[in-house]
């Protein structure tokens, strides 16, 4: 009895270290970031595979069975999706536009049919928005502003789109200031604030992807962004290609509205139900996100996401 207790223990030890490596610190050293994006899968597969182990091995049975236990645990944990309908006051538009890749025509399409008051374009500099200003409806009268990586990197690619970011702002919102944000992020970040936002303050944002080498460098970012928006004084919008999953512990730091269910927004090439969702629209201090949509965009790899906040 007690040896099968103890082999029932170790597999459900191993599978808790593969499937929620935040109980021994390991959810920010990788691989564990890119595992935990995939949590939900890498759990369903766990649990196939302890299933057959149990019935096909007598002895390997106890530890199987752990395993399983842990990951229905994990299958069953509630997602985090606090989306609040309601009437919205401010519409968000991010859209990864790849290294300057995307459709410019496609964009001013969708930017003409939903009007968004804040557009961020990661991997978007001057080179993509004179593209786009030559599709774009003179009548939308939108503002454009766009920052550079803020220092040379090693693992940032000499690239007039890929490292900066760029950011549209509606007329509706008057005298807003759009400015660089110079926290320590590897590529350009912007800070929009003032006019008819008040006292919101929205940052644009695109922490590098928890990839070799860079791991914890993506942890040190998002622990700028929750910097910065635990020192705003009044309500946040954090929108951009956060490259982090609701099963991230960390993007609950950055605000909420974070959504697992409905379309991925990454890699667009593959089915809409299968991906990652890192394109986010957080709101925080108040300001709820109501809605959000995912839409597609050609020349992109990522699908654009369209929030709604009040």
């Amino acid at each position: 009895m007690r040896r099968t207790a103890r082999r029932g223990a170790v597999g459900a030890g191993a599978a808790a270290v593969l499937l929620v490596p935040e109980l021994v610190g390991l959810e920010r050293t990788f691989p564990w970031p890119i595992a935990l994006a995939a949590r939900p899968a890498l759990a369903a597969g766990v649990d196939v595979a302890a299933g057959t182990l149990a019935a096909v091995s007598r002895r390997a049975r106890p530890a199987a069975l752990g395993a399983a236990a842990v990951s229905r645990l994990v299958l069953a944990r509630p997602r985090r999706h606090r989306e609040r309908p309601g009437p919205g006051r401010l519409t968000v538009l991010v859209a990864n536009v790849w290294q300057g890749r995307a459709d410019p025509g496609a964009l001013a399409r969708l930017l003409a049919a939903h009007r968004p008051d804040v557009v961020v374009l990661p991997e978007a500099g001057e080179p993509f928005l004179a593209r786009l200003a030559g599709h774009l409806d003179p009548g939308l009268g939108y503002r454009a502003d766009t920052a550079p990586p803020p220092r040379p990197h090693r693992h940032v690619p000499d690239d007039p789109d890929g490292p900066w970011t760029a950011v549209l702002v509606a007329p509706s919102l008057g005298d807003v200031k759009v400015a660089p944000v110079l926290l320590g992020g590897l590529y350009g970040w912007l800070e929009v604030g003032g006019g008819t936002l008040g006292d919101v303050r929205v940052l644009a944002a695109h922490p590098v992807a928890p990839v070799p080498g860079l791991t914890g460098r993506w942890a040190d970012e998002l622990d700028l962004v929750a910097a910065w928006r635990a020192a705003a004084a009044g309500p946040t919008v954090v929108a951009g290609d956060l490259n982090t999953t609701v099963e991230h512990r960390g993007l609950a730091a950055l605000g909420e509205g974070g959504a697992p269910a409905g379309p991925a927004t990454w890699p667009a090439r593959w089915p809409r139900w299968l991906g990652f969702r890192i394109d986010h629209v957080l709101g925080g201090g108040g300001l709820a996100v109501r809605s959000t949509r995912v839409l597609d965009l050609p020349g992109s790899d990522h699908r654009a996401v369209l929030a709604r906040l009040g």
